[in-house]
């Protein structure tokens, strides 16, 4: 009973994850109000205001240096929260900076039409297909144990239907193809190496 409970709230962590990694799709809007180079600025600052939040929640106690009952109690609300959001055991803020540092290096680097297809693939078919996987994956991958069948498919087939508002159909499906087998590499994390290596496919592709 006590294994099933937990099993349940690892599930709920991991949808509530993907939820708000889903939502980075909106990084895009950044783009298009304020332009290429000011966006990439500001997903930056983001990014690392997102590290020191981290090492501030890490080391809470250190760098407390007031002492207030209702900001302790607001913090620890705050606490509670982000519990719902982070798997356990696993490094404070990691995918959501590893997120922010990945999309602002596409938004740095590429024009704003690849940032963008960048972005809306690692937000949008990375969530879909680590839920999928998660769920319904039975079949690993013979070079990533940690990835599945279900779960890259579910990667290609969201990532070609991103790509195909972008550019013509024989580039999206040359593009998702590419781009799932990136996501499989293990030793690489995807959060950096979707919108990096997809970026420079696009690049020398389209």
């Amino acid at each position: 009973m006590a294994i099933q409970k937990e099993k349940s709230e690892l599930m709920e962590v991991e949808i509530n994850r993907k939820f708000i990694h889903a939502l980075g799709v909106f990084s895009i809007l950044l783009i298009q109000v304020f332009g290429k180079n000011p966006a990439a600025v500001i997903m930056l600052f983001a990014t690392i205001f997102g590290f020191l939040i981290a090492e501030y929640r890490k080391n809470r106690k250190k760098y407390k240096i007031i002492k207030i009952k209702k900001l302790d109690a607001f913090e620890d609300f705050l606490e509670d929260g982000f519990k719902e959001i982070e798997r356990p055991n696993s490094l404070i803020f990691k995918g959501a900076i590893e997120f922010g540092l990945g999309c602002t290096i596409a938004t740095f680097a590429f024009s704003e039409k690849i940032a963008m297809a960048c972005i809306a693939v690692l937000a949008l078919a990375d969530s879909l297909s680590t839920l999928v996987g998660y769920y319904f994956g039975k079949y690993k991958l013979p070079i990533n144990k940690k990835k599945t069948w279900e779960g890259s498919i579910t990667f290609f087939l969201v990532s070609f239907f991103i790509l195909y508002l972008f550019t013509n159909p024989l580039y999206a499906l040359i593009l998702a193809l590419i781009t799932t087998v990136v996501e499989a590499l293990p030793y690489f994390d995807d959060n950096l190496s979707i919108p990096i290596g997809l970026g420079i496919a696009m690049n020398l592709i389209v």
